[in-house]
């Protein structure tokens, strides 16, 4: 049974680069997110999640460990600390990588919330029929066509999202395939988003901005 701890329980006070101060505190834990106050800003954010520049990387009753700027912080019950950080520009993120390098991010797809999986090697936007359906996508309106994978030829369908988010970062009428049956398992965040952004390695991250 999942256990909220309502208070103020851990409070990160963070000097910026510039004059002012950016305040981060834990409000409430549950077993695998947090609600996070950043600057004035309020938001539950799930584990793997970035808000305002900080990861959540593990969240449970006990307390959480964040990453902010590459430094992984363990914060216990009526914690404080100082660190330099800048809060991130608009329209830009941060996206750490699991304990299998790959980078994971939850974002939107027609108003409808799912998880990421970037792959700069996928050419479109690429999910399975059933995770088309689950997101209430009609893709057999699509245009048809045929795909060879390793076991087999698949159905694929070629479609517009109307929308695609990760963050601030949200582009309109993005190409997407969509593959008959269960896999991927993950939906690809290929380059018919990615083409909008500028990507860069930052340590272990990947810094994300949207193009002009």
């Amino acid at each position: 049974m999942r256990r909220i701890i309502f208070s103020i329980l851990l409070t990160l006070i963070i000097g910026s680069a510039q004059a002012t101060k950016v305040k981060v505190k834990v409000i409430a834990l549950f077993a695998d997110k947090a609600y996070l106050e950043i600057g004035g800003n309020k938001k539950i954010v799930n584990i793997g999640e970035t808000f305002e520049g900080v990861l959540l990387k593990s969240a449970s009753g006990r307390g959480a460990v964040v990453v902010i700027d590459g430094e992984t912080i363990k914060l216990n019950l009526n914690q404080s600390i100082g660190a330099n950080y800048k809060k991130p520009d608009h329209d830009s993120m941060k996206i750490y990588p699991n304990s299998q390098g790959m980078y994971f991010v939850k974002g939107s797809i027609n108003g409808q919330p799912t998880s990421f999986l970037v792959d700069t090697g996928a050419t479109f936007v690429t999910m399975s029929g059933q995770k088309a359906r689950a997101l209430g996508i009609d893709f057999h309106k699509g245009i048809r066509g045929t795909a060879q994978t390793a076991a087999a030829v698949v159905q694929v369908w070629r479609i517009t999202l109307n929308t695609v988010d990760i963050g601030d970062i949200g582009v309109r009428n993005v190409d997407a395939t969509v593959i008959e049956g269960k896999h991927p398992s993950d939906v690809l965040l290929g380059n018919s988003f990615l083409q909008h952004t500028r990507i860069q390695q930052v340590g272990p991250a990947l810094e994300i901005h949207k193009r002009y």
